[in-house]
């Protein structure tokens, strides 16, 4: 069943309601801003995962401890899943386009400077920079894209080409990660430092000026709620990205948690008494909004996957860093190429239909390899998997997104696209976490630790789809 979309009966119209002052783009003009938002999407996917295959060199390189190697991913995790809040209700305050620039420079600046270093304090510190820089790129960008195509047909086909990219820069980034490493690790970091470079470079020429007026910003943002968000963010991040090291029973990880949920109702109690509040808990009845964040939980799914699959390749079958990563890469093209129509889909049959499809392939594939893995060679069910997996993702993902922010308001298209990324990081990092406690446990059963992994996630996999399909199924909720 389709699901309507009506405008509510009292506020600002949706985004899709009508045209607005970027509505009117010339094509060539809309096709480079496309362009350049979709390049934002592709960096931040891409150095998420082109560190991978460079921790072997870097820890050898720079004499770093276990314990020590794996913040050069978390840093990068704490940084981005921090600010991610903060960053999208910034978005809607202050110039979209300044602080699409602003923060694309940091990224570069960082990125330069990790790449230049040889202490690992300093590595690490880069790369919580580029987390944070990437916190405020991602939700701007949507913002950006959203406030760019308000025609419900024009923006689920970009909102369709920019969810793809997601895929395709973990997958490139996999692959290029593998490839840079064989001269030095270094330059995994100076690539994206270039390319953040040329991105803003060409965001400058692209990104139309934010027509909203000065009055309409000032006085708006909320310190102390910024400041009460993105401590209770931190602390849950950090108690998330440390548990798979350190165990969730770790004093230190218990801290965490504790902490983020203590400062977290401190947070609600003063946005509820603030009358311009960061975070508006009205939009938290949207139930539209908050389905498609819980299901995002399928994002932590797919990166647990992936963790899985690639100590498999390499630790069972002797593979390559480069051949692992390029495993993934039917999947990646696969979603590339599908992610439109799958927009399209969403435009014709509603979002929660196509989501659900997409979901149940995605748990298909991970159940395949849960039920097969030591009893049917690795190839078949890596191209079963990426077959139903590459199409599954692109309209999971792409669904999903869509009923989460297809539907903001003008002047809350950042704050619901900081949402659905920091509901996607966070829940990865749980379900990441939760799949390598479960590899670990069962480390010592052959194969039963890979297995074991993967009967989590398709676990998870299972239970988001049955939500989405009681969704698609039933009578549908206006947002």
């Amino acid at each position: 069943m389709k699901e309507t979309s009506p405008p509510p009966a009292s506020g600002p119209a949706p985004t899709g309601s009508g045209p607005g002052p970027a509505a009117a783009l010339p094509g060539r003009n809309a096709a480079l801003l496309l362009f350049v938002v979709c390049a934002v999407q592709f960096l931040d996917a891409m150095d998420i995962a082109s560190m991978g295959p460079a921790l072997p060199q870097i820890q050898r390189e720079l004499n770093m401890s276990p314990d020590e190697l794996q913040w050069v991913i978390s840093g990068y995790t704490l940084g981005f899943g921090s600010v991610l809040l903060l960053g999208g209700r910034l978005a809607d305050l202050l110039g979209r386009k300044k602080l699409l620039i602003g923060w694309l420079l940091v990224f570069t600046v960082a990125s330069s400077v990790g790449g230049l270093t040889h202490g690992s304090v300093l590595l690490v510190a880069a790369r919580l920079f580029k987390g944070i820089s990437a916190g405020f790129t991602a939700p701007v960008a949507m913002a950006v894209l959203l406030d760019a195509f308000r025609e419900e047909k024009a923006r689920n086909r970009a909102l369709g080409a920019f969810l793809a990219i997601t895929t395709v820069g973990y997958s490139a980034g996999l692959v290029l990660g593998g490839l840079l490493t064989g001269l030095t690790w270094r330059l995994v970091l100076f690539l994206p430092a270039v390319v953040a470079a040329v991105v803003a470079g060409l965001a400058h020429v692209a990104v139309p000026r934010d027509h909203r007026s000065r009055e309409r910003r000032r006085g708006r943002i909320d310190v102390l709620g910024a400041v009460l968000v993105t401590s209770a963010s931190i602390m849950l991040v950090h108690g998330v990205t440390r548990a798979p090291a350190a165990g969730w029973g770790d004093t230190g990880v218990i801290g965490s948690l504790v902490g983020a949920a203590a400062v977290l109702a401190v947070f609600v109690v003063v946005e509820r008494a603030h009358p311009s509040p960061l975070i508006p808990f009205a939009v938290f009845t949207r139930p539209h909004l908050v389905r498609a964040n819980a299901c995002i939980l399928m994002f932590g799914a797919y990166v647990a996957f992936q963790f899985v699959l690639t100590l498999y390749y390499q630790n069972e079958l002797g593979w390559s860093p480069l051949e692992a990563g390029l495993a993934f890469l039917l999947g990646a093209a696969l979603t590339g190429v599908t992610a439109r129509h799958c927009a399209a889909a969403v435009t014709r049959y509603g979002a929660w239909p196509v989501a659900t499809t997409g979901l149940l392939m995605l748990a298909a594939g991970y159940l395949v390899w849960a039920l097969l893995i030591g009893h049917a060679g690795p190839l078949p069910l890596l191209f079963a998997q990426q077959v139903l997996g590459g199409i599954g993702f692109a309209a999971a993902y792409t669904a999903l997104n869509i009923a989460a922010v297809g539907h903001a308001r003008d002047g809350e298209q950042g704050l619901v696209s900081g949402l659905f990324n920091a509901s996607a990081q966070i829940g990865a990092g749980v379900v990441l976490a939760a799949t390598a406690t479960m590899v670990t446990v069962h480390a010592g059963q052959g194969l039963g630790g890979y297995r074991a992994g993967l009967w989590t996630i398709g676990a998870v996999s299972m239970a988001i789809t049955v939500a989405a399909g009681a969704k698609a199924v039933g009578r549908p909720a206006r947002p």
